[in-house]
């Protein structure tokens, strides 16, 4: 079953873009472009933001750093948002103290592995005009046993492509990691990375996630084409696509002097190479780290990582990618249908250059890439059903990344209708929820609608005796905890007091008597275990009775709360 849901997937995604011969025109058409927040309601984007600032305040679990986020949806709406530290303060001794340079929607961050989803349509494109056959032994390009006799060379590029080597990640080497912690400022070679790798596993026989293939192919990449990467990657992919922010690192310059995030980890635990070759040291704490150079670590990412990117530009990246706009749809199609039908110990199923994820969603396929090195965090996800790319960057490597996105998905409205052979969505225009073709709709958005169902706005249905704190009501979950608000009644100010045992979205919304909506009191993400205490400032509230209530991803509970002189 897993094959052929597999194979109806790729159908949907692959037969309903534009063909590669397609114009600029021809895609604009198709897919307008909206600027930040259009197509998305107020409130939802405002649901989204909050999304990203619980996890960046969150006082049982303090954020180190910051993050930038993007949901868009091709043709329909696009949201961004940023969050916390580009860089925090940190005192002599490397300890952060208070304060920090902001992290805006601008900032660049290192996306690392992101960048495989560029090597690998660019190698099969490569392929495909004859540079070299993915089923070339990589001993045709590199002297494998020269540089590591205790590696089988009979690799073919396609098994780099598929994660078929048996190398190890060059990333887990203990040994590496020692050299890089103590010459951080040297520029690496695939070569000089190839002699520090193990063989794991026999070629072929198992396919296991190793940024060593990646780089490898980078390297037969100019080897046969005697032309460096980061000219093919601006040559084809940034400078068309107008990725302007984008850059690879080490080789080029910031092309436009944007601030690039500082990074924040834990490296204490190779101060004692920090000490033995004259560096700073760092605490047992995650802390801004930039006063350790990253040269060496952006070299040995080189094709399996080295690129640098805001949010807007590897969303954008993302929509083209799978819109079959960047590289056209037959190399879209042969990464797609080189997806494993079986999860990896991760629990994804690996490709060319990107994997199937169920990490953001259990109804929904998620395909794309992640980026996961020292001093940052980075998803880039796109949902084909729906059209959707979420993209988050963060300079927090503590940062349970998976938790944010899945958190930022769950509070997209949302906005399939019918089937989805008829690509039919639900959008809110002048206060009428319509359910319409794609193309439709994109132009009503343009005039004002938004993506998903109207806001609630009027009439909710509940009974007043109903309307107390009963925790018997049928609506109630043992997983969710109101404590109430209080006083009842009040004056100027009421507190709403808390707790569920599942992470996900909260609102607390005010009705009067007629089930009229007069305010919402909060609408975010929650973590679980944590006592959320919501001041409300209610003081422009005429006196009356309402009804409060409070709407998890389990439970509604509602309470009358009298607003008095």
């Amino acid at each position: 079953m897993k094959s052929i849901k597999l194979v109806m997937m790729l159908m949907i995604l692959l037969t309903s873009h534009a063909s590669p011969a397609q114009t600029k025109e021809d895609y604009l058409r198709r897919f307008p472009q909206f600027k930040n927040g259009e197509g998305f309601s107020g409130s939802v984007q405002r649901r989204l933001q909050s999304v990203i600032d619980s996890f960046q305040n969150n006082p049982a679990n303090p954020f180190i750093g910051g993050m930038s986020a993007e949901i868009k949806v091709d043709g329909l709406a696009d949201w961004e948002g940023a969050t916390g530290y580009a860089a925090r303060n940190v005192e002599e001794n490397n300890n952060v103290v208070a304060g920090g340079t902001p992290f805006t929607v601008n900032t660049l961050s290192r996306i690392y592995s992101i960048t495989k989803t560029f090597t690998s349509p660019l190698v099969l494109e490569l392929a495909n005009g004859g540079a070299f056959k993915l089923d070339d032994l990589i001993s045709k390009y590199i002297p494998v046993n020269a540089i590591n006799p205790g590696l089988d060379s009979h690799v073919t590029i396609r098994q780099l492509l598929a994660h078929e080597s048996g190398y190890s990640d060059f990333t887990d080497e203990i040994n590496l990691q020692i050299a890089v912690a103590a010459q951080p400022t040297h520029v690496w070679t695939p070569y000089e990375m190839l002699s520090f790798v193990h063989q794991i596993n026999p070629v072929g026989a198992v396919r296991k996630y190793s940024s060593t293939n990646y780089v490898l192919l980078g390297a037969i990449i100019e080897t046969a084409t005697g032309k460096k990467v980061e000219d093919f990657y601006r040559d084809r992919f940034f400078n068309p696509l107008g990725l302007k922010s984008m850059y690879f690192d080490v080789r080029e310059p910031n092309p436009n002097n944007k601030i690039l995030a500082a990074p924040h980890d834990n490296i204490s635990a190779f101060n004692p190479v920090f000490l033995q070759t004259g560096q700073p040291t760092f605490p047992d704490a995650y802390t801004n780290i930039s006063t350790f150079p990253y040269t060496a670590i952006a070299s040995l990412g080189f094709t399996g990582g080295a690129i640098v990117s805001d949010v807007k530009d590897v969303a954008e990246w993302s929509s083209d990618l799978f819109s079959g706009k960047a590289t056209g749809n037959k190399i879209l199609n042969t990464m797609l249908q080189s997806i494993a039908p079986n999860p990896d110990e991760d629990g994804d199923r690996l490709g060319y250059g990107l994997f199937l994820s169920k990490k953001i969603s259990g109804v929904y396929d998620f395909y794309g890439h992640d980026g996961n090195a020292p001093g940052y965090r980075s998803v880039m996800f796109y949902q084909p059903d729906k059209k959707l790319t979420l993209v988050i960057l963060t300079n927090y490597h503590g940062a349970d990344i998976y938790a944010i996105a899945k958190a930022l998905y769950n509070a997209v409205p949302d906005f399939i209708c019918e089937n989805k052979k008829n690509e039919k969505v639900t959008i809110c225009f002048h206060g009428k929820n319509l359910c319409m073709p794609r193309n439709a709709a994109s132009r009503l958005i343009a005039q004002g609608g938004t993506l998903g169902a109207c806001d609630e706005k009027h009439s909710v249905p509940f009974a007043e005796e109903e309307a107390t704190l009963n925790p018997k009501s049928a609506f109630a979950s043992k997983n969710t905890e109101f404590q109430g608000a209080f006083p009842n009644p009040f004056t100027n100010s009421v507190t709403f007091s808390f707790k569920t045992q599942e992470s996900g979205t909260a609102s607390i919304r005010l009705y009067d008597m007629n089930g009229k909506m007069v305010a919402t009191v909060f609408n975010g993400y929650v973590q679980k275990g944590i006592v959320q205490q919501i001041h409300f400032d209610g003081s422009k509230l005429p006196a009356g009775t309402y009804i409060s209530r409070l709407q998890t991803s389990s439970a509604n509970w509602e309470q009358k709360l009298v607003k008095v002189h």
